[in-house]
């Protein structure tokens, strides 16, 4: 039974193609079902934080969860996991260097446990998961950050460093790459003056002008700032040869075929900073999580050109702006020194659900639903750059007067962008609004020190009607968990019961449904008490 989670656990979590979220606490691995938000495996063999969780892609056999782990005494390892069992299938070591990142190689057949990983300060090395076994291994100049794979061609690489990108176009499975790839150098959003702009701004022609130079092959100056504040590199899995990189204040989006910065989300001076940016592939959009909880979803704007001004000389190689509209986002949390946003994971099946893991241990689950607003793009007067519902469901033309499609994923939510002709010809798009609504929440046990009392034990009379449940009660807080196990599916089921005003002493069973728990006030200046006692029936609360 866990609770909050330890600082080095921040970005331990992934969402599984198989529907499980595993996120890590302390040492713990848990694993937890996101339809129900119910824990269904706790993986317990680390000595120390687990810092990092990756699922795999694709696996019809058993589930296997890689962990990456920073042993105290300086061991550190990968264990990968069969989460139907709960055992350790291997353990992976090099030597004693720790490592910076992994990934699954799910885009090649050769083998389904390939995993890549960085071990600093500049080496990578492909692993056998299954076996333990190092295929190869490859040294770099620079120091490695982080890496990502290039969706559309599994030869390529990005490797993110402290100075710039080292992009890697020979990759394979079978040998190490040859090459030490091409290093360009990428400033700081933070030197241009396209920094200071608005969001709002970014689609003007001179504001995308001064970022054009951020990508180039030569050093930049020392007064520049470099890489060292870009948060996250990733290739765009909706778009070819198109890159990501976030800032804390910026997300900039990279034409790699140009080598210019085509698109900027800027957050204003009062905005609250990113996180995390997960991109889609179903559609072209981006989940971004905020410094204060909030997960907001923004989608491309459809048909976006870079067009010069009356007194500007037209531009003979038009680049194409990407401008992204904020579209949907949820409730912030309350931030505090100890409850913090730690990690946000996607739903890789749909992309229409989002977890977010607070440092308090709870794993919100949002989910995007859509709702039309009842007029054609004929009669919408709308300042904003709308969205449609698709034209087609499964290969089936929508009509007019169908009803809503279901909101099975995110490419069923909303359509392809048309352009404006494509609107005045059908006159069957609706324009879709969407909003994130809380379907599931798991709560984490409090601070410890706990008042733990087990029921009766079970008997041969009370046999049909015995249901193993421990009461937990914070010993400095005011509230009362009663925890029910489910043997038959391994369920874990809390119930969370507001029992006193003051701090909570202790618990004693009276029957299997019901319990008494008494509380003791804080003494006030003449060393007076307030003592309570309550009796708790569980089946009503």
């Amino acid at each position: 039974l866990t609770g909050a989670l330890s600082a080095p656990n921040r970005g331990a979590a992934d969402w599984g193609w198989q529907g499980l979220i595993a996120y890590g606490c302390h040492s713990l691995v848990l694993v937890v079902d996101a339809n129900s938000a119910q824990t269904v495996q706790v993986l317990e063999r680390h000595k120390a934080s687990v810092v990092k969780v990756r699922c795999p892609c694709l696996n019809v056999g058993c589930l296997y969860f890689p962990l990456k782990v920073l042993d105290l005494k300086l061991q550190r390892k990968i264990i990968v996991w069969d989460v139907a069992t709960g055992t350790a299938r291997c353990e992976i070591q090099e030597h004693s260097k720790p490592i910076q990142d992994m990934q699954w190689l799910w885009n090649q057949d050769a083998s389904r446990d390939l995993l890549l990983a960085v071990h600093p300060p500049n080496y990578i090395v492909l692993w056998n998961a299954d076996t333990g076994t190092k295929l190869w291994k490859k040294s770099y100049a620079e120091n490695i950050l982080s890496f990502s794979f290039d969706p559309f061609d599994p030869s390529h690489l990005a490797l993110l460093t402290s100075e710039g990108i080292v992009f890697i176009s020979d990759f394979s499975p079978s040998k190490a790459p040859a090459s030490s790839g091409k290093k360009v150098y990428i400033s700081s959003p933070h030197s241009s003056p396209s920094h200071n702009k608005l969001a709002a701004a970014t689609g003007a022609k001179k504001a995308l002008d001064k970022v054009k130079i951020l990508i180039s092959n030569e050093k930049p100056s020392a007064e520049s700032v470099t890489l060292n504040d870009c948060l996250q590199l990733s290739y765009l899995p909706s778009k070819r040869n198109y890159m990501l990189l976030l800032y804390p204040r910026e997300i900039l989006i990279l034409d790699l075929e140009v080598n210019q910065t085509v698109g900027v989300i800027a957050i204003e001076r009062t905005g609250v900073p990113f996180i995390q940016v997960i991109p889609c592939f179903q559609r072209d959009g981006l989940f971004c999580l905020h410094e204060n909880g909030c997960i907001t979803l923004r989608v491309r704007r459809s048909n976006c050109s870079i067009t010069a001004t009356p007194n500007e000389e037209p531009d003979p190689d038009p680049v194409q702006e990407l401008v992204y509209d904020l579209r949907s986002q949820c409730d912030a949390i309350r931030v505090t020194k100890t409850v913090r946003p730690f990690s946000m994971v996607c739903c890789p099946v749909n992309e229409n659900s989002a977890a977010l893991i607070v440092s308090d241990g709870r794993v919100m689950i949002w989910e995007l639903k859509s709702s039309i607003s009842g007029r054609n793009v004929r009669n919408s007067s709308s300042s904003a750059s709308p969205l449609y519902s698709p034209v087609s469901f499964c290969g089936i033309p929508v009509g007019a007067f169908q009803n809503k499609l279901p909101d099975l994923s995110l490419d069923n939510m909303i359509g392809q962008g048309a352009s404006t002709g494509e609107e005045l010809r059908n006159s069957f798009l609706q324009e879709v609004h969407l909003k994130f609504l809380l379907t599931g929440l798991l709560s984490g046990l409090p601070l410890p020190p706990f008042a733990i009392r087990m029921c009766p034990p079970l008997t041969t009379k009370n046999i049909k009607q015995y249901e193993p449940i421990l009461a937990v009660g914070e010993c400095l807080g005011k509230n009362i968990f009663s925890i029910k196990y489910k043997y038959r599916h391994s369920n874990i089921l809390a119930d969370m019961l507001h029992a006193f005003p003051s701090d909570h002493r202790g618990i004693e069973w009276i029957s299997l449904t019901g319990f008494i728990s008494f509380a003791t006030s804080t003494p006030n200046n003449l060393g007076l008490v307030r003592n309570e006692l309550q009796l708790v029936d569980l089946p009503t609360g």
